[in-house]
């Protein structure tokens, strides 16, 4: 097992946000909801919590056909209000508690990773008529602005968020998922926008856009992007078009495209709160997908190099965790906290802080 890292003596950054939402979002939405958090309830839990009410959105979606539509649409939006709920009351109960740690912001911001490639998975599956290259760039539009978001972050100690971005997205999403639940609507959204594209191809175009609009305001600032960033990108590109040729079932593609994004961002974000240097994706799954393609007209060779690769991307991720997240023993707190025992005893400085996290 290598070196998790020595972690940097302030893992501080810049740190902008002119998100047009989350102001009156967090006022109206998220300060009345802290208080009904139990102050036990430590902030790492929160995080994983409401990023497992997500597997709700992919088992429904391989239940499609049993839920039917008006279910499956539900089910989406109420898992994403949970998960943007407790994504955001995360960060409040852990400075309420006085909890904050590399830990906790390592967990918070990869379960994000997950978060967007469960969105993208979710409403590919419920429009239904969607082709499937649709899901790949989706999700690689997704992925890509996240990396180079969290590159910025590494590279040069800012993290960055545009008037439009994951908020906005989120709020469009909801919107939509409301509508489809509509019958009357949900027809005129798989109504033909065009010969061949349904209305429902709005909504990933909006939301793309917003993500390639920031991304290319982040590649501007980066000036350079690293090559280790460039690689990358151009596998997934790869691994998604290979999928797309050969058919590869959508779930099974779109995770071994989302686990080989896991683990290089995982990388990416620990190296910015450790003294670990600039890191490179791996270079098997890479030499795999140029495997793939040379065997593309092969169905039984290529199904075994596919089954290979996603067991190397599924123990390769879990060593990269456990690497990761062992570093930073000191930091696992699941339960009790400083503040949360200074409330119990009666201090009002939590409850200062919880007035304050709403501003």
């Amino acid at each position: 097992m290598s070196d998790p890292g020595t972690p940097r003596p302030n893992g501080a950054y810049r740190f902008t946000d002119h998100s047009v939402l989350r102001p009156w979002v967090t006022r109206v939405w998220f300060a009345r909801l802290f208080p009904l958090l139990p102050r036990w309830l430590a902030a790492n839990v929160v995080t994983l919590l409401s990023t497992g009410t997500l597997t709700a959105i992919v088992l429904g979606s391989l239940l499609a056909k049993q839920l039917g539509p008006l279910w499956l649409g539900a089910l989406q939006f109420v898992a994403l209000q949970l998960y943007v709920a407790g994504d955001h009351l995360d960060g409040m109960q852990a400075k309420a508690r006085g909890t904050t740690s590399p830990l906790g912001d390592f967990l918070d911001h990869h379960c994000d990773l997950w978060a967007g490639c469960v969105l993208c998975f979710g409403f590919w599956s419920l429009t239904g008529t969607g082709p499937l290259w649709e899901l790949y760039a989706l999700t690689i539009i997704l992925i890509s602005g996240f990396s180079i978001t969290y590159v910025e972050r590494a590279e040069h100690k800012e993290l960055h968020f545009t008037a439009w971005g994951t908020l906005e997205v989120i709020a469009i999403l909801s919107a939509f998922y409301l509508s489809w639940c509509i019958p009357a609507v949900r027809t005129w959204w798989l109504g033909d926008l065009v010969t061949g594209v349904p209305r429902h191809s709005l909504v990933a175009a909006l939301g793309s856009g917003i993500c390639i609009g920031a991304t290319i305001v982040i590649a501007r600032r980066l000036k350079r992007l690293p090559a280790p960033l460039l690689l990358f990108t151009a596998t997934l590109i790869a691994l998604s078009a290979w999928c797309v040729r050969a058919g590869v079932t959508p779930v099974w593609g779109w995770l071994a495209v989302a686990l080989a994004a896991a683990d290089y961002v995982a990388l990416v974000m620990h190296a910015h709160t450790t003294t670990r240097p600039r890191p490179w994706p791996d270079f098997v799954t890479p030499a795999v997908v140029v495997a793939l393609w040379a065997s593309v007209f092969n169905a039984r060779v290529s199904c075994a190099l596919f089954t290979a690769l996603t067991t190397w991307l599924v123990v390769r991720y879990v060593v990269t965790l456990t690497q990761i997240l062992s570093g930073w023993r000191q930091h696992w707190t699941w339960v009790g906290g400083p503040a949360a025992l200074a409330e119990a005893k009666g201090g009002h400085d939590v409850l200062h802080v919880r007035r304050d996290a709403g501003r």
